[in-house]
């Protein structure tokens, strides 16, 4: 199973629209596939109790009981993890940010050695829709790159990013104090480069369910 985590608080917006698009590219490789919306959920982030790293205690389970916590147990299983975010203000949203922090700390030890105790190797992937332009992702993404790379270490195999820039919206522009934008150019950016983002994500999703064919 691929899964897909939407961030967004928008269950059909741009982000939801790449996940999509990224699975598709998993079932046409042969991979069933399922979207988590997490928004809905009632969830918390990591609350440092650090059950996850008593001796005695169960590594790799998140001690937290909500509605992620059969998410998380979800993910034990998966064959591939694809995680979708709007940027705002320069950063992932909190609901995913929680899902990332508890997944990853819940697998993590102190130790000098041994450091991950995730019990197999699967790929993951990154999908961020931004409203700026493509010019400037690159630098924001670089301010919270830390999770891709851990998130890689842990699960032993290097995470893609897939990014789409100067995101479509406002059905009408003219109802928002938002003059800094052209609309018919935003337009046209959704209508021509949109799609080709979109394959690009399917292509990705394609290439993590083959991953899990050669693993």
């Amino acid at each position: 199973m691929i899964l897909a985590f939407n961030g967004s608080p928008r269950a059909h917006g741009n982000t939801a629209t790449m996940l999509q698009a990224a699975l598709d590219g998993a079932t046409s490789a042969g991979a069933k596939t399922r979207l988590v919306q997490l928004y809905p959920l009632k969830a918390k982030g990591c609350v440092s109790c650090f059950s996850c790293k008593l001796k005695t205690g169960r590594h790799g389970y998140c001690a937290l009981k909500d509605e992620l916590s059969p998410i998380l147990e979800m993910m034990e299983e998966a064959d591939g993890l694809i995680f979708g975010s709007p940027i705002y203000y320069n950063n992932i949203t909190p609901e995913l940010l929680a899902l990332e922090h508890r997944f990853l700390f819940s697998h993590m030890l102190y130790n000098k050695e041994n450091r991950w105790v995730f019990p197999r190797r699967i790929p993951s992937a990154f999908i961020y829709t931004f409203g700026m332009t493509a010019e400037h992702t690159d630098s924001i993404i670089g301010q919270f790159s830390a999770v891709h790379n851990r998130m890689g270490e842990m699960l032993g195999v290097k995470s893609e990013i897939c990014c789409s820039a100067n995101a479509w919206q406002f059905s009408d522009y003219s109802l928002y104090e938002a003059d800094r934008y052209d609309p018919a150019e935003k337009k046209k950016y959704h209508d021509e480069v949109f799609p080709e983002d979109c394959r690009k994500a399917y292509e990705m999703g394609r290439r993590l369910a083959l991953m899990k064919e050669q693993a």
